[in-house]
């Protein structure tokens, strides 16, 4: 009780050493915990902005098709597995895909591209595609042979709206896939990649071209948040053929995503750590001074 009764004393004898060692600590303090806050909070905003633009949350593939793309390792029965997500809780939207490389050409430019069917209502509840057009309009339920396409691609192709596209690929049956399209609207994702590479059509219209069969490659989950994508995987996994289809977390995705934010984190620890340290060197310096 004298110790407690003379370190009291000891803190008020000189108010101002005392005051200006408390503001280093709360502002030290302060100023850890709002940065450390706004970066778990720009990895937040990151991963859903990438999410909700192609990936998901979640996608559920045929086993082996994320390793190697063929266009005939695929979904039987989309419809059968899209009813099976949409009971899961916390699932926000879900879509079926379809899709395959190709030759886009114009008049006098051609290019390797990625053609993605899309079921337009669905896609639209799993991605932020159709509030990025730049020009034009997005796919609508009644379309037959429209497209939309990325800004960067439509300036390699020198394409605009109403111009047609010629596309040529290899369907699942091995047989010749061709088709012309109409431009229907020019996306800006911000995400130079995807706006370069990527080509989307009707479901319907891909599913002809490519002799389909009405099956898919990949079905697309968004969820509500972050949080229950464990969960979610955990219970999609006790409902499904998991000797055929196979789950995929965004992480796995995108992994250059997940590790840009894990050095990101692990540089943002060493500046908290030297801030603690400078800190700590000021403090034992005031009582220090006071000892001697």
């Amino acid at each position: 009780m004298d110790d407690f009764k003379l370190s009291w004393r000891n803190i008020w004898r000189n108010k101002r050493r005392s005051a200006l060692t408390i503001l280093a600590i709360v502002f030290a303090t302060a100023l850890l915990v709002f940065m450390l806050s706004f970066q778990l909070g720009s990895y937040d905003d990151m991963i859903n902005a990438s999410v909700t633009l192609d990936t998901g949350h979640i996608q559920v593939m045929p086993k082996g098709y994320h390793d190697d793309q063929k266009i005939r390792n695929v979904i039987d029965s989309p419809g059968d597995l899209l009813d099976t997500v949409k009971q899961l809780p916390s699932v926000k939207g879900a879509a079926a895909r379809a899709e395959s490389f190709c030759l886009a050409s114009s008049d006098n430019r051609t290019k390797g591209v990625l053609i993605a069917g899309v079921h337009p209502a669905q896609e639209q509840t799993v991605s932020r595609l159709s509030k990025s057009m730049k020009t034009g309009d997005y796919l609508a339920a009644d379309d037959a042979d429209a497209a939309v396409i990325g800004l960067l691609l439509a300036k390699q192709l020198k394409l605009g709206i109403g111009d047609e596209l010629t596309l040529l690929g290899q369907g699942r049956d091995g047989s010749i896939a061709a088709g012309i399209v109409t431009i229907k609207g020019i996306f800006q994702s911000g995400v130079d990649e995807f706006d370069r590479n990527v080509i989307q059509v009707p479901y319907a219209y891909f599913n002809d071209m490519f002799y389909m069969n009405h099956t898919a490659h990949r079905i697309v989950v968004r969820l509500d948040s972050l949080k229950p994508i464990e969960k979610t995987c955990t219970a999609l996994a006790s409902r499904i053929d998991t000797d055929r289809l196979k789950i995929f977390t965004w992480d796995t995705l995108m992994p250059g995503l997940k590790q840009t934010i894990r050095l990101d984190l692990i540089s943002g620890f060493i500046m908290y750590g030297i801030l603690i340290i400078v800190v700590c060197f000021s403090i034992l310096n005031t009582f220090l001074m006071s000892i001697l």
